[in-house]
């Protein structure tokens, strides 16, 4: 992996892509060295209700995990995957580099679309295809902390990876709105409502008939009772043994 001296790229798709090309020479240099599939990497999905600040908890986790030693962790937002993915010609690498088996989640993924009744949106389907590709890239190269845009669902049958999920009342979301985007209470809510309602658009057109459930995920943390600090120190912990464990599985190969 390359060395970097930030751990989020803000909104620097150059800096980011290079990233993802180090992450998928990463994964297939492991398979060419090990002639199989590489040992289980560790990776941090996070999926949130709009408001409960995951952008803030991805980046300071991932400060919190670069300051052990054990390689470099890289944070994405949603904004920043979507930047990196238009890149031409991605689809196409992160095939080669990730999949071994055509019939895998892409499978999963092509059939919920269908489902949906949706399938005449060819170039949104698309464009979130490239997305959903850059994500399972990432997540199977490793150290990624990975916010929003279905990622849980992308990465399912990914050995290592930690899924979180961020919850928080309503009122303490509409406030996080309101200061956030400098809007007074009635423009909180409705901007609240319009995310809420566009989350559900999202995951009813690309993970028809897949539901976000607490078994989903590994830990499920209240982003009204808990601090930025506190929620990555309730994380921490289970992300360092995952690592710990898959470190350990690597040198053993």
């Amino acid at each position: 992996m390359c060395a970097l001296s930030a751990h989020s790229f803000g909104s620097d798709p150059k800096t980011a892509r290079a990233v993802l090309d180090a992450a998928l020479y990463t994964w297939d240099g492991a398979k060419r060295v090990g002639g199989a599939k590489p040992p289980a990497r560790t990776f941090v999905t996070v999926s949130r209700q709009p408001g409960a600040n995951a952008r803030s908890f991805a980046q300071r986790l991932t400060e919190r995990l670069n300051s052990f030693p054990g390689g470099v962790w890289t944070a994405w937002d949603n904004e920043l995957l979507d930047k990196v993915s238009a890149e031409h010609g991605i689809e196409k690498r992160v095939i080669e580099a990730v999949e071994e088996q055509p019939n895998t989640w892409l499978d999963d993924f092509v059939q919920g679309f269908a489902a949906s009744g949706a399938g005449h949106h060819v170039s949104e389907f698309g464009a979130y295809k490239r997305i959903a590709m850059t994500i399972r890239a990432l997540a199977a190269a490793g150290h990624a902390v990975l916010v929003g845009r279905g990622a849980q669902f992308v990465t399912a049958g990914l050995p290592g990876g930690v899924h979180v999920r961020l919850i928080a009342p309503l009122e303490h979301r509409i406030k996080y709105f309101a200061k956030t985007y400098d809007l007074d209470h009635h423009q909180a809510a409705l901007r609240v409502a319009e995310a809420e309602h566009n989350r559900k658009v999202f995951y009813h057109r690309y993970w028809s008939g897949r539901e976000i459930t607490a078994e989903t995920f590994a830990l499920t943390l209240n982003a009204g009772e808990l601090s930025v600090d506190e929620l990555v120190e309730c994380v921490l912990p289970l992300v360092r043994i995952r690592d710990g464990a898959a470190s350990n599985a690597r040198k053993k190969e």
